[in-house]
């Protein structure tokens, strides 16, 4: 009974935050808009992001958050930009954003009511032997998944990647997916105070080891999405936002963000070595802190202005039909291929198959440039370009089953249950807001059968005889006595 009364307490103060968040969003937005329509579209997408947040609340915070947070991502990738002018500065036009941010809200607003037919409420588990043997669970999978995430950066600055061959697609999907899931599951961890200090130390350890490896390629995509993972597991289970660690990770960021360019410029033609590692983040970051004291933080350095997709989405709305005719399903005949492994297709299409189609369709780069780099396009234009709204609304009520068929099954269930860890995976996968429906499924089916097989692969090496209470409890380990 007291459990149930805080889960509830916990509740409406998710309630508050969220209203106060709410009324601070609107204010800031108008009085920061330096046109009616472009605080319109701002408001449009942000009533459109929150719909599901509020939904989620309203049943009892249940199972995994999957739509909730991929949702607050599409107000920050065209809501935000719209408000910043990034529209604008193109030439595009006040109306062009308004109907932007409308189809946005068309996909989001679709996906909720597909989703919310998902939804449930959970019932209120107090037990604490469970908690204690789940606690335990979750520090196993925690050190596991970061400690084959160092093991698979350091093989790659190893060149052992190009022994692999074929299989190094295999070995990246298997590695990949249960790294960000002991990134999330950090998140849940610390705010159940799972971990003492000394095994927390030592899990920040490993993921600092990760993030420096995969950042020193200077991307900052992938060590961003694992310190976002970690985030969201810890608001999702603590029911609050950790601002001061939140502030820390967003200055660092956009210091790195302000100097990549220009660190590209440099290292072009320089191959990155573990030896030349702290030279290259000591010398990135005095660049990065350079370009803000000197004010070049224009449009394309800050973190807000790169995450947009405004423009990409406005082009493909001027440009379709009138310059180039509807796709009709065009891009999502590649899916079923996409989905069988190199291993077993030597042949098949490549990933960005996709990406370059609609990169050299639309203009955002040519058939010479599709080879040495790449612009992701994300759900809603490549939607659009298929059948307009029509296929806007079709793609908006698939996202919405998916999401909503995997919160389902995380509902009720412990932290380190396969359904949860499967819905984790989705809710990892739909943050990349630059993948075109086919990558985006397959990067999940990749993850499903990764995350299956680290799953039952632990339960099978620590538990042998109660293999059989995994699926119902999580991972059964000995409760520490």
């Amino acid at each position: 009974m007291a459990d149930a009364r805080a889960h509830h307490a916990r509740n409406v103060r998710l309630f508050q935050v969220l209203a106060l968040g709410m009324v601070l969003l609107v204010g800031y937005g108008y009085f920061n808009s330096t046109r009616f329509e472009d605080f319109l579209g701002y408001l449009i997408s942000l009533a459109a992001a929150v719909a599901p947040v509020i939904i989620w609340i309203q049943y009892g915070a249940p199972g995994i958050p999957v739509l909730p947070t991929g949702a607050i991502l599409y107000w920050i990738y065209y809501g935000v930009p719209a408000l910043r002018g990034v529209a604008e500065a193109q030439g595009y036009s006040a109306e062009d954003v308004v109907n932007a941010n409308l189809t946005v809200a068309l996909f989001l607003v679709t996906a909720t009511i597909a989703w919310a037919c998902f939804l449930r409420r959970e019932k209120i588990s107090t037990s604490r032997k469970a908690e204690a043997m789940n606690n335990r669970a979750v520090l196993y999978l925690v050190m596991i998944g970061l400690i084959l995430g160092v093991i698979f950066y350091i093989a790659i600055y190893a060149n052992l990647a190009e022994m692999a061959g074929s299989l190094f697609g295999i070995l990246r999907a298997v590695t990949a997916a249960p790294m960000l899931l002991s990134c999330y599951l950090m998140g849940y961890g610390k705010a159940k105070k799972a971990f003492t200090d000394v095994q927390w130390g030592i899990a920040l350890f490993l993921l600092a080891v990760t993030v420096v490896l995969q950042t020193a390629s200077l991307l900052l995509i992938g060590g961003v999405t694992e310190i976002a993972a970690l985030l969201a597991g810890y608001i999702y289970t603590a029911k609050k936002i950790p601002w001061i660690s939140g502030l820390i990770v967003l200055a660092f960021v956009s210091v790195l963000q302000a100097g990549k360019a220009e660190m590209r410029d440099r290292y072009a033609d320089i191959t990155v070595t573990p030896q030349i590692m702290p030279t290259l983040f000591v010398e990135w970051f005095q660049i990065g802190v350079n370009s803000f004291n000197g004010n070049q933080t224009a449009a394309g350095h800050s973190v807000a202005d790169r995450a947009s997709l405004i423009n990409q989405l406005i082009r493909v709305e001027q440009w379709t039909p009138a310059r180039v005719p509807y796709l009709n399903g065009e891009t999502y005949t590649y899916m079923p291929s996409m989905l069988v492994p190199r291993l077993i297709n030597p042949s098949k299409s490549p990933t960005q198959v996709v990406m370059n189609l609609l990169d050299v369709r639309y203009g955002f780069l040519t058939l010479q440039q599709t080879k040495l780099t790449a612009v992701g396009v994300n759900l809603v234009p490549e939607a659009y370009a298929n059948l307009g709204y029509i296929g806007v609304a079709l793609v908006g009520m698939i996202f919405g089953l998916l999401t909503g068929y995997f919160t389902s099954l995380s509902i009720g269930r412990s932290a380190t249950a396969l359904p949860t860890l499967l819905a984790i995976a989705t809710t990892v996968a739909v943050i990349n807001m630059e993948a075109d429906l086919s990558y985006l499924a397959s990067i999940l089916f990749q993850s499903y059968i990764a995350i299956a097989a680290f799953y039952f692969g632990v339960t099978f090496v620590f538990n042998p005889r109660q293999k059989q209470l995994a699926g119902n409890e999580g991972l059964y380990l000995k409760d520490p006595r």
